[in-house]
């Protein structure tokens, strides 16, 4: 799945959050509502061309856009690249690192260690 920039996130996030619009409902979502018409149809098409989107067409010029993927399947993606990348595919590395650098309770490890044995 394709890592996305930051104004591609601010876009799925906006599809995510209220579900499918068209461009200028999109815009009124970004936190910058001032960008250009045709800079997020840019964006919205490549985002479709990446099957993060899919579309409806309601009229000849009037497209309703949604997320073709959820925020949960985005977010294990993006997870599972970087634990590939920077940790060689170990999630003992990932998470030896998060505890080493972070300040994670012992009672968040007993509750992590509670749903590694649950699974």
């Amino acid at each position: 799945m394709k890592k996305l920039t930051d104004k591609e996130l601010a876009i799925m996030e906006a599809l995510w959050d209220y579900g499918e619009q068209s461009i200028r409902d999109i815009i009124s979502h970004l936190p910058d509502p001032t960008v250009h018409f045709n800079t997020v149809a840019t964006y919205v098409r490549r985002l479709e061309m990446h099957g993060m989107i899919c579309h409806k067409e309601l009229s000849a010029k009037f497209y309703l856009y949604d997320a073709a993927v959820t925020r949960e399947q985005y977010i294990d993606s993006i997870h599972k690249e970087n634990v590939r990348k920077f940790f060689g595919g170990s999630y003992m590395g990932f998470i030896s690192k998060l505890v080493k650098e972070h300040d994670v309770s012992v009672d968040e490890l007993k509750e992590l260690i509670r749903l590694v044995e649950e699974k």
